[in-house]
């Protein structure tokens, strides 16, 4: 059977090589999901990497695969005789995938590493691997696999070298469940899935536009409906809590105009889930978009706030369209239709205050927001703003494990960095007050799952604050001085 018969799978164009797929001997896979040392317990957690969940999909069907995530305590033995072992990076997990790279190739067992963080640290990651995957996978990982059988793995695999992925392949749930340890879920777990990929957008502190690309990919219609059906037989049971299964879009844009998203709303709807998904806040103040998102199930949209502050959000060229007026109107809205609103906000230690604090974390108890996410910029390595600054002498910490999103690495020369990162984590936590999650529970949707995540945020950030203060992760202390003005975060928009 080949690849492209094999179900599940596409047709994927590929540089040329000297045997197909089907023919390479079979290779028994180990593919890694670490855990950061300093990553945080979520309420959130996928039951698998979407990397991983797309790899497995696109593996000819001789190769063996086992499944192995840090997040859930999966144990790894680095003694067992694997063939290749593949580990997946994001920046936050970066020094102990290294780690587990380094353990597996001191017994000899060949080590692949690939995801975001590697693809823009290829000089970092070569000294921890046999070979280092950079960018998209799908039309490259038939070499890795060959070369790997061959035993004779090349130090560097680029997407770039390879023609475009235009097409996603569709997960195989199925296969990906036989390969794991997770079990099916019932209505209070969501189970990961993505039906679109790009963005045209170039956000500076977002790393998608130089990771997948600006190149904006939507599966059918048909392979939608398929690939959620599937999901639902495979990964979910009916139980007390629920006779629906929700779903975790991890698409970084679901919709790039109306018409695209609405179609894609209408397939959803035919589909009998429930789901959350990332979205355009602009799509949110036209009523009909709302109804057809509410029609479809979504029970909770994502939207990047960013900041309720006019001087911030002017900082990050979005005062002229966006304002904490116009945000507190789209929620109300939104609740009235039927769909909970979940907000991303960002502190800057440069331009906001410890007053600006108070203020984002009143807006978020005055509007009932649903599981509030409340963020300390952090440039990501691979995004504008990272390199913008690197070069203006910004960041002054680069322990990946600090990489969370919730801890300082950032220049604070107006405050104390610890008094900072204290007082950030002390606003975030008044976010998930007893009072505040009691008020959102009753005036939003889906109470169930609202109640749980919220007491698990609590529960979390009360962890983080300990850990500050007992020195685990306290931030860099820096020498005062007049802070220069922020790069500026711009957001461009392909025509």
């Amino acid at each position: 059977m080949s690849l492209a018969d094999a179900p599940h799978a596409i047709a994927l164009e590929a540089a040329p090589r000297s045997r197909p797929p089907e023919a390479v001997r079979p290779l028994r896979i180990l593919l890694i999901t670490p855990r950061g040392k300093k990553e945080e317990d979520s309420s959130q957690k996928a039951l698998f990497s979407m990397a991983i969940g797309v790899l497995v999909s696109i593996t000819p069907p001789q190769h063996s695969i086992e499944l192995a995530d840090e997040l859930f305590g999966d144990p790894i033995d680095v003694a067992a005789p694997y063939d290749l072992v593949g580990i997946t990076t994001r920046t936050m997990n970066a020094t102990r995938a290294y780690e587990l790279a380094d353990a597996f190739r001191a017994r000899g067992t060949p080590v692949v590493l690939g995801g975001v963080h590697v693809s823009f640290n290829y000089e970092e990651a070569r000294a921890h691997a046999d070979a280092v995957v950079c960018g998209e996978a799908e039309n490259l990982w038939a070499d890795v696999l060959a070369d790997a059988a061959a035993g004779a793995l090349r130090p560097r695999y680029d997407a770039r070298d390879y023609p475009p992925v235009t097409a996603i392949p569709e997960l195989n749930y199925e296969r990906i469940l036989r390969s794991g340890r997770r079990q099916p879920v019932d209505a209070r777990k969501s189970i990961p899935i993505a039906i679109t990929r790009g963005c045209p957008y170039t956000c500076a502190f977002c790393v998608t536009p130089n990771f997948t690309g600006r190149l904006y990919r939507m599966h059918s219609p048909e392979a939608i409906r398929r690939q959620v059906l599937e999901a639902k037989r495979v990964f979910f049971r009916p139980s007390k809590y629920g006779k629906t299964p929700w779903f975790m879009f991890t698409d970084e844009n679901l919709g790039v105009n109306k018409q695209r998203l609405w179609e894609i709303l209408e397939v959803l709807a035919t589909c009998d889930i429930k789901f959350s998904s990332f979205i355009s806040i602009n799509f949110l103040e036209d009523d009909h978009t709302v109804e057809l998102l509410v029609k479809a199930g979504c029970l909770m949209a994502l939207v990047g706030f960013e900041s309720i502050h006019q001087q911030t959000l002017a900082a990050y060229n979005k005062g002229r369209t966006n304002s904490a007026r116009k945000y507190a109107e789209i929620i109300a809205r939104c609740r009235k239709a039927g769909l909970n609103l979940q907000a991303n906000l960002l502190t800057n230690p440069a331009i906001d205050t410890y007053e600006d604090m108070a203020a984002t974390e009143r807006f978020v108890r005055d509007n009932d927001l649903v599981m509030p996410i409340y963020s300390i910029i952090t440039p990501y390595p691979g995004t504008q703003l990272y390199k913008e600054y690197k070069e203006r002498g910004l960041i002054v910490d680069e322990d990946w494990d600090k990489y969370t999103a919730h801890n300082l690495v950032v220049r604070c020369d107006r405050y104390d960095p610890l008094e900072y990162q204290l007082r950030y984590l002390g606003h975030f936590l008044g976010m998930y007050s007893w009072p505040t999650i009691v008020r959102r529970v009753l005036r939003n949707r889906n109470r169930l799952v609202n109640l749980i995540t919220s007491v698990l945020f609590r529960k979390n950030l009360q962890d983080q604050i300990a850990s500050v203060r007992s020195g685990r992760r306290r931030p860099v202390q820096q020498g005062r001085s007049v802070a220069p003005p922020p790069p500026a975060v711009e957001e461009v928009e392909v025509e």
